[in-house]
């Protein structure tokens, strides 16, 4: 028989692929040209850009412009500016 823990199931996860705010350098047209990681790293390619606008009906709707990244070390991330906000995040796979 399994022993009660006296924990409410699901009080002690994490969720999962949860964003984290990053440092993202823009040009003037809006284009991520760096984004500081460990330590700042200039932008070699954006190999992608897609935009997700949903639950619109919220009083807090989303709103994000994607972009897949290369940085100078060959690192490649997934980062996002939230348009409502003005903040960037960087998204896990």
């Amino acid at each position: 028989m399994v022993e009660d823990s006296g924990k409410t199931p699901g009080t002690d996860t994490c969720p999962v692929n949860t964003p984290e705010p990053v440092v993202v350098e823009e040009d003037a047209s809006g284009l991520p040209v760096a984004v500081k990681t460990r330590r700042r790293q200039p932008v070699t390619a954006i190999g992608n850009r897609w935009r997700i606008d949903d639950e619109w009906w919220r009083n807090e709707p989303i709103s994000r412009l994607y972009y897949a990244v290369q940085l100078r070390s060959g690192q490649k991330l997934v980062v996002y500016k939230d348009l409502t906000s003005g903040g960037w995040y960087r998204q896990p796979y």
